[in-house]
């Protein structure tokens, strides 16, 4: 698949197959993701993917709180859908059965511009994470309502406590279904002078 094939065609995917990942294919996609540009070449992530049903359950018991916390804000932003906000919360509860999460963690803890700097090349590393999953069938989807809730610090705990923050999660496996092929963008979003 070419890359602008895969820019354009990517969806994020909320159900999944029951079917593992393979072991090399989870390799090649971190190894991907590790190639990512980043602000003096700092290369601040830290991945951790979670394979094991026992781990994939112990995060889902955390995301049970976060898709009740979350609920909220998803029924004000989309009260006009609420059927769309009954899809993300049991999204956010069972990770649509995703066989793999992906952790995503700053290396240490930074503060001022340089937080910001270590954020967008972590943002990168995903987007890398994401199209190369998508060059190979495996859909995806780039979860940030974890740490929009708090609850960062004790999935860290739990996975990685001698990394920094988690700065957000991405679900990996084989759609249960193809995606809808329109894509929604808004418009107006770029000039050229």
């Amino acid at each position: 698949m070419e890359l602008t094939q895969a820019i354009l065609s990517r969806r994020s995917v909320r159900q999944y197959q029951d079917r593992p990942v393979p072991r090399e294919e989870l390799e090649a996609l971190l190894r991907a993701a590790c190639w990512a540009p980043s602000a003096e070449n700092a290369q601040p992530w830290y991945f951790v993917a979670l394979t094991r049903p026992e781990d994939l359950r112990l995060l889902e018991s955390t995301l049970e709180r976060v898709s009740v916390e979350i609920r909220p804000q998803l029924e004000e932003a989309f009260s006009q859908y609420p059927q769309l906000v009954d899809m993300t919360s049991a999204f956010l509860r069972r990770l649509g059965g995703a066989p793999v999460c992906v952790l995503v963690f700053l290396q240490r803890e930074y503060t001022g511009h340089s937080r910001d700097s270590m954020l967008e090349s972590a943002a990168a590393a995903i987007q890398n994470l994401l199209l190369a999953a998508w060059e190979r069938d495996i859909g995806s989807c780039w979860v940030n309502a974890v740490t929009e809730t708090g609850y960062g610090p004790a999935i860290r705990q739990l996975f990685a406590p001698d990394k920094g923050e988690l700065v957000s999660l991405v679900t990996l496996g084989y759609p249960l279904r193809k995606a809808s092929s329109k894509p929604i963008r808004m418009k107006d979003r770029w000039v050229i002078r």
